[in-house]
């Protein structure tokens, strides 16, 4: 039997993202594992925010990245509903970095038996790199990982 103890999920709160959540919660009905959501901030906006400040526009960079984690904790909540996590065991997690080397840093850590995520987010340059966090995440993770499609054979009734 393959051990499933384990399954992580990355939200980046696309619609490819809330089919993976989908997938993740009826693997940890069936397999009773743990279901940990992650969403990773990506680096570039945390730059972003500390270029402005550093250029001077008014703001706090320490208080501007408080509130968009306490903001991504939130979304992170309403994008996975209550009624879907009920009998689960669920953990939310934010990091921030390079979303795919966080994702596969995460799993190394934290011992994830499988990885279900979106092929595509909701980056500003999504139709140029169709896809690049998922294949990045699939081609480095240390353990399988189900790669939800946007239009697929779809098992979830």
């Amino acid at each position: 039997m393959i051990r499933l103890q384990k399954i992580l999920v990355p939200i980046d709160f696309s619609e490819n993202s809330e089919k993976a959540v989908r997938y993740g919660v009826e693997f940890a009905k069936d397999r009773k594992a743990q279901l940990i959501f992650l969403h990773v901030i990506n680096q570039r906006i945390i730059d972003a925010v500390q270029e402005l400040s550093i250029k001077g526009y008014k703001g706090d960079f320490v208080e501007a990245l408080k509130k968009l984690i306490k903001d991504r904790e939130d979304e992170m909540l309403q994008f996975v509903p209550e009624a879907w996590r009920q009998d689960l065991e669920v953990d939310f997690q934010i990091r921030k970095g390079r979303p795919a080397d966080e994702i596969n840093n995460f799993a190394k850590e934290n011992g994830i038996d499988m990885i279900i995520v979106g092929t595509s987010g909701r980056s500003a340059i999504a139709t140029a790199f169709l896809g690049s966090v998922a294949r990045s995440v699939a081609n480095h993770a240390v353990c399988p990982v189900l790669v939800v499609r946007p239009i697929e054979h779809d098992f979830i009734g």
